[in-house]
């Protein structure tokens, strides 16, 4: 594990210097006491560089007695592919139903598949923070979200 640890924190030292260099040629903005557009993605080089520094010193320097051989269940398979299945229905869906429409069944079964079983919270939470979200953008960004082909 030692060694593999090693080599993925030298894949990502590498990563994270070709994502610079492709940051580094993001045009400058002109519009004066604003972030430029390069802001966001210089903050994930800085964290994807912390990260991976740390991962190359724990592999280096942490010394451990033993190792444990860690295994993942069919069930636990079984979640990650239903979870990635939904999310990809999400996307999809967006597409044609809007953001309002599908993100609330969209939480709420991401609610259901984490252990949530209070109806009240599953029917009142999911709406909620849709519409929190969608008016905050909307509000302060000045962005629409997705509002779909079929309404």
């Amino acid at each position: 594990m030692r060694r593999t640890n090693i080599f993925i924190s030298i894949i990502l030292f590498a990563f994270t210097g070709y994502y610079a260099y492709l940051i580094s040629g993001l045009p400058a903005r002109n519009i004066p006491h604003t972030l430029g557009a390069d802001f966001m993605p210089w903050v994930l080089t800085v964290c994807l560089l912390l990260l991976s520094s740390l991962l190359l010193m724990k592999s280096l320097f942490y010394k451990r007695e033993e190792e444990r051989v860690v295994g993942i269940s069919l069930k636990e398979v079984a979640g990650i592919l239903s979870l990635m299945a939904i999310i990809i229905a999400y996307i999809a869906a967006m597409i044609y139903f809007g953001y309002v429409f599908i993100t609330p069944p969209f939480i709420a079964a991401m609610m259901l598949m984490s252990g949530s079983r209070k109806l009240k919270e599953i029917i009142i939470f999911p709406i909620g923070i849709t519409l929190a979200v969608y008016i905050f953008f909307y509000r302060f960004f000045n962005v629409l979200l997705p509002g779909g082909k079929i309404f």
